[in-house]
């Protein structure tokens, strides 16, 4: 199966299941009118998702990254939780894929997802940061 089909695939799944979406992810950078406005914190309770179960995300680049190439790293609470993929590159200015991904959380309880930017080959770091409108999912047994 050719990567755009598993893409396309794990987005209609992710559309037809109630328990799939998890997160999204937006870059923001202060000063750059280009760039998406942050976007509120929640106040709500965590929202509850099934331990074991593949969740989809995604991150989102819409400014910044233009001076170079910089590695984008998923990261959780839940050190046994798995990302598919857990890495992203965006090679000035433009993800390279579609910058969706899964993940699959392992620990029952309160967990959070971030991402974290490591500029690449000497490339300037950038001066924002990836957002998300709720980063805090209550991990519940099937």
């Amino acid at each position: 199966m050719s990567a755009v089909c598993r893409t396309l695939l794990m987005l209609a799944f992710a559309v037809a299941s109630e328990h799939v979406s998890c997160q999204s992810f937006y870059y923001v950078e202060p000063g750059v009118a280009s760039c998406p406005a942050a976007p509120a914190p929640t106040t709500a309770a965590p929202k509850a998702v099934p331990r074991g179960v593949p969740m989809s995300g995604s991150i989102s680049v819409a400014c910044g990254f233009d001076k170079g190439s910089y590695t984008v790293t998923l990261n959780s609470t839940d050190p046994g939780a798995t990302f598919s993929p857990k890495t992203f590159l965006v090679n000035f200015g433009r993800i390279v894929g579609s910058g969706v991904f899964a993940i699959t959380f392992s620990t029952v309880g309160v967990q959070s997802v971030s991402a974290t930017i490591t500029p690449n080959m000497g490339s300037p770091a950038v001066r924002g940061h990836f957002v998300s409108p709720a980063n805090q999912f209550k991990v519940e047994n099937p």
